[in-house]
């Protein structure tokens, strides 16, 4: 069989109404939000949050509806590219976003109440707990990525689709811990948010480190299935591996400057507030020496 051209590969999209319906809904909600918060809120919702929120939606619809998920379901590193793009690149967009935050200018006094009851609930506040979420993006990404699961996501459309949601519903809880663009009811401190993401690079660079070792394909049923025209089944899987390595650790790393770069925006405002204070006070001394000092002069 011969390789497919550019003309097939880019013909392979899914038409999926849930898929579809499902993202418009979010589009129109978001944009819903930022007209209504121009409206209660003091400042508009900044550009930077909703070109962030549209890009992330635009990237869950290239995961879940065009060629990268038909080949996928063949080819082993287009799999792997689909699981990057949708974990580690359309899920922080979607944090970024920052849709509690507009929600909250979106909404009077009442609404932004029941937001507030909502949030420090128990269940939402245990899917936010970054332990929690830490260990459910480890777990849930390495049992969709490197077990059998794998294999039966690419041969039913259902379980598929469950793959896809629940491990963007996995990336999301992981980013609202490492980024906390949004208001949640831990808060993590800057050390503590880069060791979060820095951790979960080490994790990763350490099983990627792992199954590019191997010798024999760990994903039997598609090593045996691949066509005619696709690379070996270790080329495959060494190709899924360093798309997943190599580009996840670069795409932590731009977590981590990201991080970085709020943690000494931080210490630069909180060491301002402590000079200015100081001044504030020297000023104020001064001020009370030279009133005795003119009051000793009257004296005298």
């Amino acid at each position: 069989m011969d390789a497919p051209g550019l003309t097939e590969i880019l013909s392979k999209y899914a038409l999926d109404p849930p898929w579809i319906v499902a993202v418009l809904a979010l589009g129109l909600l978001y944009a819903r939000g930022v007209w209504r918060g121009a409206s209660y809120a003091r400042r508009p919702h900044p550009l930077r949050f909703q070109f962030a929120f549209y890009g992330g939606l635009l990237l869950v619809l290239v995961a879940a509806l065009s060629p990268i998920e038909y080949w996928g379901n063949t080819l082993l590193w287009v799999n792997f590219l689909g699981f990057l793009i949708l974990t580690m690149i359309a899920a922080p967009l979607l944090v970024l976003g920052a849709p509690l935050t507009l929600a909250f200018r979106a909404s009077g006094p009442g609404g932004r109440r029941r937001l507030r009851w909502l949030y420090r609930r128990s269940p939402f506040s245990l899917l936010t707990h970054p332990i929690f979420t830490w260990l459910f993006f480890a777990v849930l990404t390495y049992a969709w990525q490197f077990t059998a699961l794998t294999e039966l996501a690419a041969n039913n459309a259902y379980l598929r689709d469950v793959q896809l949601l629940t491990l963007l519903f996995a990336s999301v809880l992981f980013w609202i811990s490492a980024l906390q663009v949004d208001p949640v009811r831990w808060r993590l401190g800057y050390p503590l948010r880069f060791l979060y993401v820095l951790l979960e690079m080490a994790h990763k660079a350490l099983f990627g480190g792992m199954f590019l070792s191997l010798n024999t394909p760990f994903h039997e049923e598609l090593a045996a299935n691949l066509p005619a025209w696709a690379p070996s089944p270790m080329t495959d899987q060494r190709i899924a591996i360093v798309i997943l390595w190599i580009g996840g650790s670069l795409l932590f790393l731009v977590a981590l400057g990201y991080v970085l770069r709020q943690w000494l925006a931080f210490e630069a405002r909180n060491s301002h507030r402590i000079d200015r204070r100081l001044a504030l006070q020297r000023a104020a001394e001064r001020e009370r020496r030279s009133a005795l000092d003119r009051v000793f002069q009257k004296e005298v």
